[in-house]
């Protein structure tokens, strides 16, 4: 009787063995992080320009588009993070782009574009306070050594000394390329590269070495098949332009991805009409 009472124990024992590897084999496996978020064909990069507390911006630019609130932006980034968004640099964006990566529609890129030393004194801070990405296209042969104190009252731009400084305790605000000396208008009131030749454009980008830049944000918005080419050659990732507004995709030409505009007229409900797709 206890033989038969142990065989019995024992065949419970094996058939629960096997229940419980099925059900193990039967458990959902577990995807990477990017797999388990629906991903997205198009990405949003926001494009800022100059940043000014409220009052200037009041008394002094009221009709300048190219100059907005710091308030405002403080609000879109406030908004970005209450919401779960993902912020990415341009080497990110560049590895979605070829394929390498996903994520999902709550995805955006901050951009600046002329390298205002406010981007440092203001829009910094707050990016850091989310632990928020962005990207800084500078001018570089307005790049000084030394970048000079704040005053509200003051046009200027980022030296090497922040743009050092930046890159060591906090690289995810990075610096890229604005052109070395093209941004700017000719006496005949074209942009600059409009008379460049293929020469002056390369020897131009070659200008930039010292920075160690990998992308490009044309001046202007504006430009050719030169560039692209010297840009293609000198092994830039991309290449962005400004207008007209519109999502980056895949499809995208790799030196001219679109950007879209955050004027000095834009409020919160602007970018949420970009962003929210």
């Amino acid at each position: 009787m206890k033989r038969i009472f142990k065989g019995v124990i024992a065949i419970i024992l094996l058939l629960t063995c096997f229940l419980i590897t099925d059900l193990e084999d039967s458990k959902p496996i577990l995807s990477s992080t990017y797999e388990e978020l629906p991903v997205t064909d198009r990405i949003p990069i926001l494009t800022f320009h100059r940043l000014v507390p409220d009052d200037v911006k009041k008394e002094k630019y009221p009709d300048n588009q190219w100059v907005g609130s710091v308030t405002v932006f403080s609000q879109m980034m406030a908004y970005l993070y209450e919401n779960d968004y993902t912020t990415i640099n341009t080497e990110d964006f560049y590895e979605w782009y070829i394929g390498n990566r996903e994520y999902d529609s709550k995805t955006v890129m901050i951009t600046f574009d002329d390298g205002f030393y406010e981007d440092y004194y203001l829009a910094l801070p707050i990016l850091k306070k989310y632990n928020f990405k962005a990207t800084s296209f500078v001018v570089g042969n307005r790049i000084g050594d030394i970048t000079r104190p704040y005053d509200k009252n003051v046009t200027s731009y980022l030296g090497l000394d922040v743009i050092e400084e930046v890159r060591k305790t906090y690289p995810n605000f990075e610096f890229q390329s604005h052109s070395y000396n093209m941004h700017y208008y000719t006496k005949n009131g074209k942009h600059r590269i409009k008379s460049m030749s293929k020469e002056q454009i390369l020897d131009d980008t070659l200008m930039n070495r010292q920075f160690n830049f990998t992308t490009m944000a044309y001046p202007y918005g504006d430009y050719n098949k030169k560039i692209q080419e010297v840009l293609k050659d000198e092994g830039y990732l991309v290449a962005f332009r400004f207008g007209p507004s519109n999502y980056a995709t895949r499809n995208s030409d790799q030196y001219a991805i679109p950007r879209i505009k955050i004027n000095g007229y834009a409020t919160l409900e602007t970018m949420k009409k970009w962003i929210i797709f």
